[in-house]
């Protein structure tokens, strides 16, 4: 069964409508009072996740200005896969998970608090983008570490932020996203579909609002074009890789299948590999499956650990 079955078609907005929505998307995206934001420890945390110098107590330190940050990092550290007693200072927490996860934890934290004082019907579609992001971000880390990519944590935050401008989207504009494309569609698919609607789609629209607020040039390039990869020039291996990660999330998510993926018909691949020779492809191919396994398993105790700290 094609994805696109499953995606209600978009209602075709007139001239007016489309002029009207992009400039109510694309006005005052510099102003903090405009849109969601991300706040100073989110914004730290990112700069952490390619910071191999970084101290823990430091990072404590920066955990222990929030309750609900704090809670959720007691919370993973507490978790019985890690075994050990049972403890209650946050020192040692950061100690027992680790630098990076505990910067993986931030950040996708961070992310959820941008849209968690709006509507319920907003909260529900952002969660969804959310959740489908959080497994983007734990299959880019899981394909980076497998493959040897090389990169230090930036590829978990990439790809944690590439729908970035699909949470805008929905928060700036709660009525009209109601119809906006699925995240199981695919490539130009999805972009077509809000272009038609909003005249604009979550790839500009995400380029536009972390470029203003001063995201690095990294993770831009990753959100502006993760469905474009082959038109990436700056940071090519990086966008490749955040591109292929969504593209297995959107299959295994839709198809609930994670054995099935045939890269021969992905046409991301071969962006993807261009550096690989025949035995590197399909030792990829090999371990993708279990890639996938450790992503959907990493992305649920995320989940799971902040799973009621934004309960209002």
């Amino acid at each position: 069964m094609s994805a696109t079955l499953l995606i209600r078609p978009a209602p075709i907005a007139t001239p007016s409508q489309l002029t009207e929505t992009h400039q109510t998307l694309l006005q005052d995206l510099d102003r903090l009072d405009a849109y969601p934001m991300f706040s100073e420890t989110t914004l730290w945390a990112m700069a952490m996740m390619n910071n191999p110098d970084i101290a823990l107590a430091e990072v404590a330190n920066l955990i222990r200005r929030d309750p609900v940050i704090a809670t959720a990092v007691l919370r993973r550290a507490n978790d019985w896969r890690y075994g050990g007693r049972s403890i209650d200072n946050i020192q040692q927490a950061v100690l027992r998970v680790g630098l990076q996860e505990c910067g993986k934890l931030l950040c996708t934290m961070g992310m959820r608090a941008m849209y968690n004082r709006h509507s319920h019907a907003v909260q529900d579609r952002c969660d969804a983008v959310h959740r489908h992001s959080l497994f983007v971000a734990q299959l880019a880390s899981e394909i980076n570490r497998t493959s040897g990519f090389g990169f230090n944590g930036v590829e978990f935050t990439a790809g944690l932020l590439h729908d970035i401008g699909r949470v805008v989207l929905f928060v700036k504009c709660p009525l009209g996203a109601t119809h906006s494309a699925s995240t199981s569609a695919l490539g130009e698919d999805v972009l077509r579909l809000e272009r038609a609607q909003f005249g604009v789609d979550h790839c500009e629209l995400g380029y536009q609002f972390t470029q203003r607020n001063k995201l690095s040039e990294q993770l831009i390039r990753a959100i502006l074009h993760h469905h474009r990869p082959e038109e990436e020039h700056f940071e090519p291996d990086l966008v490749a890789l955040v591109a292929m990660a969504n593209r297995i999330a959107n299959y295994t998510q839709f198809e609930h299948n994670i054995t099935g993926y045939d890269r021969m018909k992905c046409p991301i691949f071969p962006v993807f590999a261009r550096r690989w020779n025949g035995q590197q492809e399909e030792a990829f191919t090999r371990a993708l499956p279990g890639i996938e396994v450790r992503a959907i398993k990493n992305t649920r105790i995320m989940l799971k650990s902040f799973s009621n700290s934004y309960q209002q």
